[in-house]
């Protein structure tokens, strides 16, 4: 017994050194100071609009997280926010659908040499079995669209996939605007009537949000300089 109140001592005396030496309160603190204010500039559209588009495009990034967090910071924005991060959505959208298209297909309408790689790698995936698939997409390719309101996958593969199966672009332009206008403005919505209940949640208890929200500001600010 003596010796687990000894152990218990020395971790009570490690824990109270840790966090004098990492004050984890005051970093947090910070960190939501920080959010705070960048919340309320011009620049936090142009974050929110940049991470919308890497995360429909190139780069899984969680623009819903970031848009939740602007909200509960600004809730007067909540839906210029939304608008902002639908519009960074549908460019990003088409840049993916295109980054699909043309590493699947040239523009002589021929199989690119990374297509033809993947045909000789994946067993049973041939040209015939691209082309039976291609058709199953063209006729559910909107549904499942649609349905990416509720499925938990960045929309970056959704549209390079509709790329690379070649689905009709006004129906991928049309079926994207629906569905991620959708949850665009419902999530803001929500947000700004359960806004007093998810901010005390935000305030002292949401760490990794504030994290997500402060990294996606720093590395939009980085960008901004470097170029």
């Amino acid at each position: 017994m003596a010796i687990f109140a000894q152990l218990n001592c020395i971790r009570t005396e490690v824990r109270k050194k840790t966090q004098v030496i990492f004050p984890t309160k005051n970093i947090y603190n910070r960190i939501h100071a920080f959010n705070v204010r960048w919340a309320h500039t011009r620049l936090s559209l142009w974050i929110l609009f940049i991470v919308a588009f890497a995360e429909a495009s190139f780069f899984t990034l969680p623009v819903f997280v970031l848009l939740i967090a602007l909200n509960l910071l600004n809730p007067e924005n909540a839906y210029k926010n939304a608008l902002i991060g639908l519009l960074g959505t549908l460019a990003g959208a088409v840049a993916g659908y295109a980054i699909g298209h043309f590493a699947w297909i040239t523009p002589d309408g021929e199989f690119t040499g990374v297509a033809k790689f993947l045909f000789d790698i994946i067993p049973g995936f041939t040209e015939t079995g691209y082309d039976k698939v291609q058709i199953l997409y063209d006729k559910w390719g909107a549904g499942i669209l649609f349905l990416s309101i509720a499925l938990p996958l960045p929309y970056n593969i959704l549209s390079i996939t509709s790329g690379v199966f070649d689905m009709n672009l006004f129906v991928f332009f049309a079926s994207t605007i629906a569905s991620q206008g959708i949850k665009f403005f419902l999530l803001s919505f929500l947000t700004i009537k359960l806004g007093h209940e998810v901010r005390k949640i935000f305030e002292f208890n949401w760490k990794p949000l504030a994290i997500i929200t402060s990294a996606s500001i720093a590395i939009v600010i980085v960008i901004f300089r470097i170029f």
